[in-house]
């Protein structure tokens, strides 16, 4: 499928963070209970863990979102957009021909991630969306919140395990996340924990969590790849807004 692209401007984007910053558009409060969105939009942030893309540009609506490719393990912050049905796709950099495209909703005055995922089917593409609608009501006095997601495509089920906190992040298999919980903020090393098994997949040191913030911990790459750069790992990604 090949797109007529329209890259974002500049000077939108420009506007788009004044107005998030004015509240005009979008408005977040960590001490607040709800969030607020101008009526009929929605805000979008956009992740690669898909592990057998090493960059992709993400185009939205037929218009490419960023001046340049998103690699593995990195995220696109919040932009707000008009709510309702949309269509993503798939570029590989310095292309113009879809490899993957799917539709997906988002709900009005809601924050939405929408995390890009892979895995192995044969040679057939398997690249998929998993879009999320973030639950921002703020943490506990004093504390952040986590989630977890598993973006492993070829692991088993996982738990999360913090050392030092017995908080709850169980059996999340590929695909699948926890709802955001409060945790004491603090230096966390944090492991994926095969559920079944109890074996430790992977280990990541000194994760900071600090009071009034939005973390997400996901597991992603693969448990039986060879090269480093595409081995399971864990990261820690903040919410900004």
């Amino acid at each position: 499928m090949k797109f007529n692209l329209t890259l974002f401007s500049k000077n939108i984007k420009r506007t788009l963070v004044l107005t998030a910053i004015a509240g005009t558009v979008l408005s977040f409060n960590a001490c607040k209970k709800d969030t607020y969105i101008q009526q009929d939009r929605s805000a979008l942030s956009i992740t690669n863990a898909s592990p057998l893309n090493d960059s992709v540009d993400f185009i939205l609506n037929n218009r490419r979102i960023t001046t340049g490719s998103l690699p593995f393990g990195k995220s696109y912050n919040y932009f707000t957009l008009t709510s309702g049905k949309q269509l993503g796709a798939l570029v590989k950099p310095g292309s113009t021909t879809a490899f993957y495209s799917a539709n997906f909703d988002l709900v009005t005055n809601q924050y939405h991630s929408l995390y890009i995922t892979s895995q192995k089917v044969n040679t057939a593409d398997s690249s998929s969306f998993l879009v999320i609608k973030d639950d921002f009501t703020a943490p506990a006095a004093g504390q952040g919140k986590i989630r977890f997601i598993n973006l492993s495509s070829d692991s088993p089920a996982y738990d999360l395990v913090l050392e030092g906190d017995t908080t709850g992040f169980k059996n999340r298999a590929y695909k699948e996340f926890t709802v955001f919980k409060n945790i004491k903020p603090a230096k966390y090393k944090v492991s994926v924990v095969n559920t079944t098994t109890k074996a430790v997949a992977a280990t990541l040191a000194d994760v900071e969590i600090t009071a009034g913030n939005f973390y997400t911990i996901y597991a992603k790459g693969l448990l039986g790849a060879t090269l480093p750069a595409k081995k399971l790992s864990i990261t820690s990604s903040l919410h900004r807004f």
